[in-house]
């Protein structure tokens, strides 16, 4: 069997990658976000900035979670929030949100609609799994206050925290969701309406 160039298969692929983009960009360049009425734009405006707050202190307790969890270890058999899910998510998702603010500040950049999309589109499920996490926690840090050395009640407190970032955590993904049908009615192709909205 002939073995292929590396510079012929390179090209192949590159030229493979320019094609797809420019699909992308052809579907890009034919959409925007004017076509959302003016009453949902408000409420799509309302969202992004919510979970961008709601972002920012989920990521802010999840440093506390974890922090005050490894400071209070000594009378529990484990440490709050030890695996960082909580933390890396949350800043994950700050950063996707955060692109958000040029998704409806920057109309006439085409683009940042789109990498606001594939953003949220992919930190959905990440939220998911953190919100779902935190949750399975909560039961937990009550049986490990049963068993505190020293009678402290710091595990109602992490029971507490962890409820906090689940709470936070689920309103992201319900927020995120909101903003992916707004995307899927009034942006995708196979949901493109043409309606005006006074801007």
């Amino acid at each position: 069997m002939p073995s292929v160039p590396f510079k012929s298969l390179w090209r192949r692929l590159d030229n493979k990658f320019t094609k797809f983009s420019l699909a992308v960009d052809e579907i890009v360049q034919d959409r925007n976000l004017l076509s959302v009425p003016e009453k949902v734009w408000t409420y799509f405006c309302y969202s992004v900035y919510l979970n961008f707050g709601i972002a920012l202190i989920a990521f802010i307790g999840g440093i506390m979670c974890f922090t005050l969890g490894l400071y209070y270890s000594t009378f529990y058999s484990r440490i709050n929030c030890e695996n960082g899910l909580n933390i890396w998510v949350p800043l994950n998702n700050l950063i996707a949100t955060w692109t958000g603010f040029f998704a409806v500040k920057a109309l006439h950049i085409r683009w940042s609609a789109f990498v606001h999309l594939v953003f949220t589109a992919t930190m959905t499920p990440l939220m998911m799994i953190a919100a779902v996490y935190a949750t399975t926690q909560i039961p937990v840090w009550y049986e490990e206050q049963k068993m505190s050395r020293g009678g402290k009640d710091w595990g109602d407190w992490n029971a507490a925290g962890d409820m906090m970032l689940a709470i936070c955590s689920y309103t992201i993904v319900i927020l995120s969701v909101f903003q992916l049908y707004i995307y899927y009615k009034y942006w995708l192709p196979g949901g493109q309406t043409l309606r005006t909205r006074s801007v």
